[in-house]
């Protein structure tokens, strides 16, 4: 693990930078006639052919005639009514439970990304220690957050450990390039697993701790960059 020093403070380690540095129905049938057709004028008896007056007209049996049903009073009781069948009586059993909704349940906010929680956890425990040192507490600055998370990238992915990087470029050079210019100082570590545990190393080194406590400071940037050989710790201070 390591740690950015002011220069000359330590041995052989890194300075803590101030400023100063999406189908139709068919019709029915019409029905069939069943009326016997007239007869016309010219059809008497006179008219008819020797045919029709010759044979004599075939006798038909009258029917017997139906007896007629008795008029004599039935002997017979009429039966008694019957009685109405009773009301049935009320159940006593309890309704069915309604059933349970079955509407989707609402699906959970995405919680924050590990990198972008230590940050925040950094900044908490920076105001904490300046409270205690009397110093007013820190805003978040997004540039200088942006300029911090780029330079803990820029060291994992070249791998170096410096306030310098390989092109020579200072903590100035780079927030003059990103348009930053309230920059005052910038603190940097690696290999500690947690806000904490940074925050720990960070307040037991001196020019660090200056950077923390320095009252003229009022805005910070923390940029938290986890891979191989980390996780990559900076904060820019800016006034």
């Amino acid at each position: 693990m390591g740690t950015g020093l002011l220069p000359g403070a330590g041995e052989g380690l890194t300075g803590a930078f101030r400023a100063d540095d999406a189908p139709a129905p068919t019709g029915a049938a019409e029905p069939t006639s069943t009326a016997s057709p007239r007869l016309s004028p010219d059809s008497g008896p006179d008219r008819r052919s020797p045919a029709e007056t010759t044979e004599p007209a075939e006798e038909t049996t009258p029917e017997a005639t139906p007896e007629e049903p008795s008029r004599e009073p039935s002997s017979e009781a009429p039966p008694e009514p019957s009685s109405p069948a009773p009301p049935p009586e009320p159940s006593t059993e309890a309704p069915p439970p309604a059933p349970e909704s079955t509407a989707p349940e609402e699906p959970e906010e995405p919680s924050a990304d590990p990198e972008t929680e230590a940050a925040e956890a950094v900044l908490a425990l920076v105001n904490e220690a300046r409270g205690e040192a009397g110093c007013r507490p820190l805003t978040l600055d997004p540039a200088l957050s942006q300029l911090a998370a780029g330079h803990s990238r820029d060291m994992a992915e070249r791998g170096y450990f410096d306030h310098t990087d390989p092109d020579g470029r200072t903590p100035w050079d780079r927030a003059e390039a990103a348009g930053v210019s309230n920059l005052g100082g910038e603190n940097i570590a690696r290999g500690q697993q947690g806000a904490e545990a940074v925050m720990n190393d960070w307040m037991n080194s001196e020019g660090h701790r200056a950077n923390i406590l320095n009252c003229d400071y009022t805005t910070l940037g923390v940029g938290v960059h986890i891979a191989a050989g980390g996780p990559w710790w900076t904060q820019n201070f800016g006034f």
